[in-house]
């Protein structure tokens, strides 16, 4: 193999293992800040994640469309054994359709989710008294109430 080569792949591996381990410290924090919230007695905020999905899903559909549209060329290009089709369709599209059918499913299933968790919340939560009742103790006054019902 060549020198070249091995370069390449080498950094390639390299920024693998940089983003791979600047995600894992992301997370790392984000559960540090919520230990440090709960020890505090302040209750954590649940995060939706739903958000993310929109994003990927809007992202990936736009890539999608960018590769459909820079591809669909092609057709006018190859020679007429190829494009016989009508519009110049063919299965050089297939690497901008599929992110797109990826992405449009992932916003489709944004709006389900949605629009699920919404009735399975007022469902669950129907007095707002009870939520805003709700408080989380630190671990030492939890030690404390327990010892002191023994």
């Amino acid at each position: 193999m060549s020198y070249n080569v091995l370069a390449l792949l080498l950094g390639w591996l390299i920024a693998l293992i940089l983003f791979l381990g600047f995600i894992a410290l992301i997370r790392y924090i984000q559960h540090r800040e919520r230990m440090a919230m709960i020890t505090h007695g302040i209750p954590p905020v649940r995060q939706r994640r739903n958000r993310g999905i929109l994003r990927a899903g809007l992202i990936i559909m736009m890539v999608g469309i960018s590769l459909t549209v820079g591809l669909y060329p092609l057709g006018f290009v190859l020679p007429t054994a190829f494009t016989a089709t009508p519009l110049h369709l063919g299965p050089w599209l297939l690497p901008g359709l599929i992110p797109f059918g990826v992405g449009l499913a992932l916003t489709s299933s944004y709006y389900l989710e949605q629009s699920s968790q919404s009735e399975s919340e007022e469902q669950k939560h129907h007095n707002p008294k009870e939520i805003v009742d709700e408080k989380v103790i630190s671990f030492k006054e939890h030690r404390s109430k327990e010892q002191g019902k023994d």
